[in-house]
């Protein structure tokens, strides 16, 4: 007796693509992917239908150079500072370094004074207060630090001249764009109004306000201020002094064959 042959059942075409479609969304396959990018979202356009123009291209960034800022720095955001008004007086200059507008941005109340009488033994000019200094410059953490180095020096806290380039603490300051506000100049007012014998700059990216270039400052300078030349000494961050031995070292070393 045989065995009947088992029955076969002849599949359509179309129930075979209904079987490959549901054996895919089985494996998680349910939407039709392309390599071409497609909108499918946007309204479909009429075949008659004309290009918008491209948009006009933004007019081009005029940047001005720095002489031409420093010719004129009235075009320039926050204008500049008007060389002709620097006062001729140490006194005058202290209450214009509190008032004028130009001198830098923010509340009058945030900018410190300079603190000290003309023609001092040492002139200590720093880039900008110290977030601390509430009191004046070089009154807060820093002071005791500078009163300590002052007295190994020699020189008594009222034989020294405070200073500082910006009146009011800035964020990151670019010392050669201050430059052509006019900043160069009147640090250099600042300097000869107050006539110290010498100078010490802490900070040496400041140097930049005059033009030095940084390897210039590994040895004493003069610095020219109206008709009279200064010496100066350029030297770390003060904090940067504070909290380093080997910086400490290495000035002081400086500071002794300056003056010796």
């Amino acid at each position: 007796m045989h065995a009947d042959p088992p029955q076969t059942r002849d599949f359509t075409a179309l129930e075979s693509l209904e079987a490959a479609f549901a054996w895919w969304r089985e494996a998680g396959v349910d939407a039709d992917f392309t390599d071409e990018a497609g909108g499918w979202l946007a309204e479909p356009k009429p075949e008659n239908a004309v290009a918008a123009p491209p948009p006009p291209a933004p007019p081009p960034i005029q940047r001005r150079t720095p002489l031409q800022r420093a010719l004129d720095p009235s075009k320039d955001a926050g204008g500049g500072i008007d060389r002709a008004s620097l006062p001729a007086s140490l006194e005058k200059f202290r209450e214009w370094w509190m008032s004028e507008p130009s001198l830098a941005s923010g509340a009058l109340d945030r900018r410190v004074p300079p603190r000290g009488v003309a023609g001092a033994k040492l002139m200590l000019l720093l880039p900008q207060p110290f977030d601390d200094d509430a009191k004046g410059l070089l009154t807060g953490d820093a002071g005791g630090f500078a009163g300590a180095m002052l007295a190994a020096m020699g020189i008594a806290e009222h034989e020294a001249y405070f200073a500082s380039a910006l009146p009011a603490s800035m964020a990151m300051p670019d010392w050669r764009e201050l430059a052509t506000t006019g900043l160069d100049e009147v640090t250099r007012t600042h300097i000869s109004l107050a006539a110290p014998q010498r100078v010490v700059l802490f900070g040496r990216a400041q140097l930049a306000l005059f033009d030095i270039p940084p390897e210039a400052a590994r040895d004493p300078l003069s610095l020219e201020c109206g008709d009279r030349s200064f010496a100066l000494l350029a030297a770390p961050d003060l904090r940067n002094l504070a909290h380093s031995a080997a910086r400490r070292e290495h000035f002081w070393n400086r500071w002794l064959d300056w003056t010796r």
